[in-house]
């Protein structure tokens, strides 16, 4: 049977942006929805020696090369952010024999100093989290810090320097044997407990960054790289998902919900859509993006289905080694799953001996994902289109304003305080559309407060459509 599904809008978008008009729902980017959560990834890390080392040494390449672009670039001609952190390159793109050469010496003293700690994470039998992990990336981001200036030096790429402090091993000792510890503390206490542990650990570096900002306010580029540990983990989520881009409607309790109109509906000045879905509870849209030709961008039709969100459910684990899906499989294997002496990790394994059962739970676990609000969101009663960017990763602003069939907008409800004049200039555009697609069946609704029912109700106003032999004219009042 087919479902209602409700979205709100202020008049701003239905006019400016021409949103009846055009038949257009646009698709937000997750950093543009209200809850801070929304994209939230739950990366753990578990795997062999080999993926582990590839981690740090991945990290390595990534922090030299953003080192290598601050000396050129200083604080004026770029701003760092994540999204610079180049996260697709391999040694195999290092530009010359004698840059690799140079990234080869600086990667073997900081093993030298840090790989018995990174042999010893790989030896965990628990996963390690995300916060977990910063422990240890970040007195390691300072050694590779350390050790890459001393190569530039070497090289005469920078000045020498003085008063240059010593790399203190026995802080690495001390950092090795709490991986013991906070596993036995994982077997004894679960997870759970020892995460509200390491949470003090991140505010902890919150607060030192927060310090760190005060200090080097004039010089933001340079905090970035004393800073890099946090950037470089949000930089990697995108090794592992595409972007998905995101329309939220509601079901129908929430459209009685007086609170749900004042937020999304413009303090009830807004109005409501109302659209049906089809049996599949999908509707059509006749313009994404859906693959490339000669010309540039082919567009075409796509079927969406509506999504309900879970709410008050734990966010998914995203086992990073095994998640990695972003990734052409030479390099994968040249950067994650297989180590320059050309040994191959178990995980390989794990992936591609049964690579259609690894897709479906790769995809399934991106969706149910997406799918997941906090408790504290329960009251809006969600439901979504996701727009996939596939292997692009991400889709242009372009072409995420995608246009529905006009016979899937069912009615409009017209909230306590939308503005007359504005109610009368939407109801010409339907009239319009109606008369464009031959329809006599538009629904219009007034919003009230019901004292009986102490929520938001509507009532039909009563508008014919009728044809006539020359045209099809609205507005006849009962």
């Amino acid at each position: 049977m087919a479902k209602l599904f409700y979205r709100f809008r202020n008049t701003k978008r239905i006019f400016e942006d021409e949103e009846l008009e055009k038949q257009e729902i646009y698709f937000a980017s997750t950093e543009k929805l209200n809850d801070p959560m929304e994209g939230f990834k739950n990366l753990v890390f578990k795997g062999d020696k080999i993926v582990w080392r590839n981690l740090f040494k991945h990290y390595l390449l990534c922090l030299e090369y953003m080192y290598q672009t601050y000396l050129i670039c200083g604080e004026i001609h770029i701003k760092y952010n994540a999204d610079l952190i180049p996260i697709f390159r391999t040694i195999d793109d290092i530009e010359t024999p004698l840059y690799k050469e140079l990234f080869n010496k600086i990667y073997f003293d900081v093993f030298e100093i840090y790989g018995e700690l990174v042999d010893k994470i790989a030896t965990r039998t628990t996963y390690i989290s995300k916060d977990e992990l910063i422990r240890y990336l970040y007195p390691f981001n300072l050694v590779a810090l350390e050790v890459i200036q001393k190569h530039y030096e070497l090289n005469g790429l920078i000045p020498k320097r003085y008063n240059v402090t010593e790399i203190q091993k026995f802080s690495i000792d001390n950092i090795m044997k709490s991986i013991d510890a906070i596993e036995d503390m994982i077997k004894e206490h679960g997870n759970e407990k020892m995460d509200r542990f390491l949470n003090f650990s991140v505010l902890f570096y919150k607060e030192l960054d927060f310090i760190q900002n005060l200090n080097f306010k004039e010089t933001p580029n340079k905090l970035f790289l004393l800073n890099f540990t946090q950037n470089y983990l949000k930089a990697i989520e995108k090794l592992t998902y595409p972007k998905n881009y995101i329309a939220c409607f509601t079901g129908e309790e929430a459209v009685h919900n007086s609170s749900v109109w004042g937020h999304y509906g413009d303090s009830h000045k807004g109005v409501c859509l109302i659209f049906e879905a089809d049996e599949s509870q999908a509707i059509s849209f006749t313009n994404a993006k859906v693959g490339y030709h000669l010309k540039g961008v082919m567009l075409g039709k796509i079927n969406l289905s509506f999504e309900e969100i879970t709410y008050d459910k734990a966010y998914l684990e995203i086992d990073f080694f095994r998640s990695l899906g972003r990734l052409p499989i030479p390099k994968l294997n040249s950067m994650w799953y297989i180590d320059g002496k050309k040994n191959i990790s178990d995980i390989h394994k794990e992936v591609f001996d049964d690579e259609d059962e690894w897709r479906k739970g790769y995809w399934d676990k991106y969706s149910n994902n997406n799918l997941i609000k906090t408790k504290d969101w329960e009251y809006e009663d969600e439901y979504r289109l996701l727009l996939n960017a596939g292997m692009d990763g991400e889709i242009d602003e372009t072409y995420r304003k995608l246009k529905y069939d006009f016979q899937n907008l069912k009615g409009l409800i017209f909230g306590i305080n939308t503005p007359m004049n504005e109610k009368v200039k939407i109801f010409e555009i339907i009239k319009n559309k109606c008369i464009e697609y031959q329809r006599n069946n538009f629904e219009f609704y007034e919003a009230y407060y019901c004292n009986f029912n102490k929520n938001i109700q509507f009532k039909k106003i009563d508008i014919n459509f009728v044809k006539t032999e020359k045209n099809t004219e609205m507005g006849n009042l009962i």
